[in-house]
């Protein structure tokens, strides 16, 4: 789970739009949160994941679905207000279904720092705080065949590359061909993008990088060899942006 960065709520969602459609919610039940401005902008926000469990959004039948932060059952009023509206995963919204936010709150994942209440240990989150504890307990972010398996898979594809790269660095010498630095610098930058908000499941590939000795080796290697370039550090803030501690 990492922070969506806030976007504006879609124009179309006026406070004239947003009457209208609670009252015809409220007097027919009417699925008024799904219109495609709604669905689209949830999307760009999430990068097209679940903003809890990180899965891709439309990959493995995992489609999207509002999600309604404090439920509907409880706050019809807030059934449209933008702030209120997440986009989620099949699998997390059934899970979250009508628990109660305002009673028990957990990780809000735009207006919360996730890092701040959850770690990765073992490929499993962890609680720092009562927010945590709450999240990972209502949304199930511990499912081991459906979370868990996959970022033990993801993590450990990323630490045999890594490993891989450190070698092909390593084996390189000090003045190798433009085309084994192309072939390195291109590998790592593949390796980070999985841990860019952008990629599924990117705060374990993030935590699972930025834990690695294998990471860093190479980065001072390729600093060594004026191989580390703009891209690179810009890649590495996006990670760091995502990764979670591995400690308390």
């Amino acid at each position: 789970m990492i922070r969506l960065l806030t976007i504006p709520s879609p124009a179309e969602l006026t406070d004239e739009v947003v009457q209208k459609l609670t009252s015809s919610y409220k007097t027919t039940g009417t699925e008024v949160w799904q219109q495609p401005y709604i669905r689209k902008a949830l999307l760009e926000m999430s990068a097209g994941k679940c903003c809890y469990c990180e899965t891709k959004l439309g990959e493995e039948s995992k489609y999207l679905e509002v999600e309604h932060f404090h439920p509907k059952k409880y706050y019809p009023d807030e059934v449209v207000t933008w702030e209120n509206l997440l986009p989620v995963c099949k699998r997390c919204n059934a899970h979250k279904s009508s628990h109660n936010t305002k009673r028990e709150p957990i990780i809000h994942p735009v207006t919360d720092e996730p890092k701040t209440h959850l770690r990765l240990t073992n490929y499993f989150l962890k609680a720092n705080t009562p927010l945590g504890k709450t999240i990972i307990e209502v949304v199930c972010l511990n499912d081991i065949n459906r979370l868990v398996t996959p970022r033990f898979q993801l993590g450990s594809q990323i630490i045999r590359e890594l490993e891989e790269l450190l070698d092909m660095v390593t084996d390189c010498g000090h003045y190798p061909a433009v085309k084994q630095r192309n072939k390195v610098v291109g590998k790592l930058t593949v390796l980070l993008s999985l841990g860019t908000r952008f990629a599924k499941y990117s705060a374990t590939a993030a935590t699972i990088i930025l834990g690695e000795d294998s990471y860093h080796q190479t980065k001072q290697l390729l600093l060594k060899n004026n191989w580390w370039n703009e891209e690179l550090t810009q890649l590495e803030k996006e990670v760091e942006f995502c990764a979670l501690s591995t400690t308390k």
